[in-house]
Order: C-alpha cells, then sequence, then structure tokens
C-alpha cells in the first residue's frame, strides 16, 4: 500500500505516521480531532459528539480476507436517516486495490469504484420509480435516502465533515446495481453486489 511521508496534524501539530497515498480524512489519534485534504492542505474540522459503538464483528485495524484477497480495514463512516442508520467500511487491499464495505443489520454489500468524472443530471432532484441520467444514459432510480454523517473513525478516501448531508441513490443500469452519493460539489458511484457474512475470513 502506498505511503506519503508523515503529515502534521493541523489541530494539535504532532506527526501522523502511515498515511495511505489516497487518504483524504482521518482521525487524529492523538487529539481526536477530524483533519482531511482541502485545496490549502491538511485543515481541522472539528471533532464527532458521539464515539461509534461497534456491533459486529467487523473491526478498524482487523485484517481478513475476501474472494481470496486480503485486505485491512482502515476506517468507517456512519450514516444516519429518519429510520436508523448503516456504516460503510473501507477496505484496503494488499495488492493496492481498495473498496468499500456497506453493512446495514447483518446484510453486506461490496462497492467497486466507478470514474468520479461521469455526468450526473441533478442527483439532488433523483425520485424512486424514475429514472436518473448517468453519463448519457437512463438509470432506473430504487432507493433515496437523504442521509447525514453521524461519525467516521480511522482513514477515509474522502473529505468526510461530521453532521454533512448526503443524497444516497441506488439505482439499476444494464443489468447491474450501483450505488451514488452526493454531498456538496462532491459525487461518488460505485458498482456493488451483494456478499454472504460467510465469505470473509477473519484473523484472530
Amino acid at each position: 500500500m502506498a505511503l506519503h511521508s508523515p503529515i502534521s496534524c493541523p489541530s494539535c501539530g504532532v506527526a501522523i505516521e502511515s498515511v495511505s497515498a489516497h487518504i483524504r480524512s482521518l482521525l487524529c489519534p492523538h487529539c481526536d480531532n477530524w483533519v482531511y485534504l482541502g485545496n490549502n492542505g491538511w485543515a481541522a474540522s472539528g471533532s464527532f459528539e458521539h464515539a461509534l459503538d461497534a456491533p459486529t464483528f467487523i473491526q478498524l485495524g482487523r485484517s481478513g480476507k475476501v474472494e481470496g484477497r486480503a485486505f485491512v480495514v482502515s476506517g468507517r463512516t456512519r450514516l444516519s436517516y429518519d429510520r436508523g442508520y448503516w456504516d460503510e467500511w473501507w477496505l484496503e487491499f494488499e495488492d493496492g486495490q481498495h473498496q468499500w464495505l456497506e453493512e446495514d443489520d447483518g446484510r453486506y454489500r461490496l462497492h467497486d469504484a466507478v470514474a468520479d468524472s461521469i455526468e450526473i443530471d441533478n442527483p439532488q432532484d433523483a425520485r424512486p420509480g424514475e429514472t436518473l441520467v448517468v453519463g448519457g444514459d437512463n438509470w432506473f432510480v430504487t432507493e433515496c435516502i437523504r442521509a447525514q454523517v453521524a461519525g467516521t473513525e480511522g482513514a477515509l478516501p474522502a473529505a468526510v465533515f461530521p453532521g454533512e448531508q448526503v443524497m444516497c441513490i441506488d439505482a439499476i443500469a444494464q443489468g447491474q446495481k450501483y450505488s451514488i452519493e452526493a454531498s456538496g460539489h462532491d459525487v461518488h458511484i460505485t458498482r456493488s453486489r451483494v456478499i454472504a457474512g460467510d465469505d470473509f475470513e477473519w484473523s484472530s
């Protein structure tokens, strides 16, 4: 996994070691402030009021294998909405690849990144049962949730802020399932697939 040189926390000034090259936000292990990489370098965005509980066997820093590929759990974000919450875990693989693992009440989906340069027409206006134009194609929208970032831990590939509003869209195109997360000016698209909990091999 490619690593940066140590960075200095913009809040407390202490060095943070071994930050992966694609990481854009993380929790400072020294002062517990969430810091992010912006246009002018690393900046602090404050702290989350509540610590995340960990009700599942997935734990930050734990290693395992899925589909024969070794990984370590590097980060987590919790998104809350009017009916509850779900967790998204950031997995870094030994081969330098990375994926999101979504977990909601014991159901799991792995997400493969799709180029963020694809144009989406007004994702904030998406509605279930309607189509959304993505890269010039019509995607059928199956679910839309307005959520907010309720908590984070570890390190993540995007700048994430406490309380940030996120539009989460599930859609189907060419027989495949996609997820779109839009917050501010950032829009991220992933191709998702269901995976069984038994398919994970965890280290002790």
